[in-house]
């Protein structure tokens, strides 16, 4: 004779299933984080040995923003379209670059928010990190930004690099006093989750948060996580472009801690302000360092005088100037002349 489940002993089966896997669920997930950190490290080392490949073959590392004029890309193209070919993307560099004029498309591109250019709707996969994916309406994201070291004033046009990058310059191994093992080269930055704070940023700030960082601390609730529901924020949130080289979707300083808020000034693109690191790693961020490392921060890394008035560029002009921004700060300058210890983070 063959048993057969009855109805009441089925719906005991799938209890017990069911509350295994509401039980398992967290385990498995934590079970992936050392994996999407790993994950994350080799990106950075992939991205810092393309721009290390890029320097022998050019002499220079790329700018972290560039491109052509009106009717081209109107200089808004990210340095990580010059590193396409040293990620293993040779044919769709070619493809921006070579432009197609039977259909409009200049050389270089046209401007990175174009959403009807296929080249722009790419995904690149070494520019996001597993921890973080969620794709951006309209655009594809990256989770590595450029680090323009503790200024946020002028950031887009620039006279002089106080970190390793900057829009419309350049930088060689020379210019790396501080050592290049001490020197940020890319610092991750979320992609757009609601209103938490490691994937957006705030916009139409008042300038006077450029002589005083710690007032965009005001603009996040007593848990940190997420920004106040008063608070306007990007439609779209940090890093939602991989194609647009502006300080939102493209750029970091290390100003505020990791994690910490970030926040535009008097606009929404390309505009000053202060932009933070952040990821989803749980208590800090991954860094790729200029000599090919990739090192996790800590949030609770010393970031000085947070209160301090950023430098600008007639400050540290042909000179060492020491970052205000404690240990965090130095790690984003490549010339400040300060003493940094890998035991300080």
């Amino acid at each position: 004779m063959r048993y057969a489940f009855t109805i009441k002993e089925l719906l005991v089966v799938m209890f017990i299933i069911s509350a295994s896997l509401f039980i398992l669920a967290p385990a498995i997930y934590d079970g992936h984080r050392p994996a999407r950190r790993i994950q994350c490290q080799n990106n950075l080392k992939q991205l810092i040995l393309a721009m290390h490949n890029y320097h022998d073959t050019f002499g220079h590392f790329p700018s972290a923003m560039s491109g052509t004029g009106t009717g081209g890309n109107e200089g808004r193209r990210s340095g990580m379209v010059d590193l396409l070919p040293m990620m293993e993307y040779p044919h769709l560099y070619d493809e921006i670059m070579q432009g197609d004029p039977s259909t409009g498309i200049p050389p270089g591109g046209p401007v990175p928010w174009d959403r009807n250019y296929k080249p722009w709707q790419t995904r690149v996969y070494c520019l996001q990190c597993p921890a973080s994916l969620a794709d951006t309406p309209d655009f594809q994201a990256t989770n590595y930004a450029f680090c323009i070291g503790d200024v946020a004033v002028d950031i887009h046009q620039l006279p002089q690099l106080r970190g390793a990058f900057a829009p419309g310059l350049t930088s060689t191994f020379r210019d790396f006093t501080d050592g290049t093992a001490n020197s940020i080269a890319l610092a991750e930055m979320g992609t757009i989750r609601d209103r938490d704070v490691p994937g957006q940023y705030a916009i139409d700030l008042p300038p006077n948060v450029l002589n005083d960082p710690a007032i965009a601390l005001r603009m996040v609730n007593s848990n940190q996580l997420t920004y106040r529901s008063e608070v306007a924020l990007h439609k779209y949130g940090r890093g939602y472009n991989w194609a647009d080289g502006a300080a939102g979707p493209g750029l970091v300083n290390t100003i505020l801690s990791p994690n910490g808020p970030s926040c535009a000034v008097g606009g929404s693109g390309a505009v000053d302000g202060i932009y933070s690191a952040g990821s989803y790693h749980p208590g800090g961020v991954q860094v790729g360092m200029c000599d090919g490392s990739a090192r996790f921060i800590t949030d609770k890394i010393d970031c000085g005088n947070t209160s301090a008035a950023p430098p600008k560029a007639d400050d540290y002009a042909g000179k060492e100037l020491a970052s205000p921004f404690g240990v965090w700060g130095a790690l984003g300058t490549i010339n400040g002349g300060e003493l940094v210890n890998n035991d300080d983070y």
